[in-house]
């Protein structure tokens, strides 16, 4: 099987997927919906997880 050389995917998964076929699409769909939602939620808040800047949105500041 021969796939693209500009794909994104991590070279794991893309052996899994040609090993295992289809069979691991519902594994493949999870990690997109979940890096899709990262992204967001770090466009959302300003910043990375754990990332602090005077910027960042939905946390409190303590002094």
């Amino acid at each position: 099987m021969t796939y693209q050389t500009d794909c994104t995917l991590p070279d794991a998964l893309l052996e899994q997927i040609a090993e295992q076929g289809l069979g691991i699409l519902p594994e493949l769909v999870r990690i997109v919906v979940n890096t899709a939602m990262q992204a967001e939620r770090e466009a959302y808040l300003g910043a990375a997880a754990y990332e602090r800047t005077d910027s960042r949105r939905g946390h409190s500041q303590r002094l």
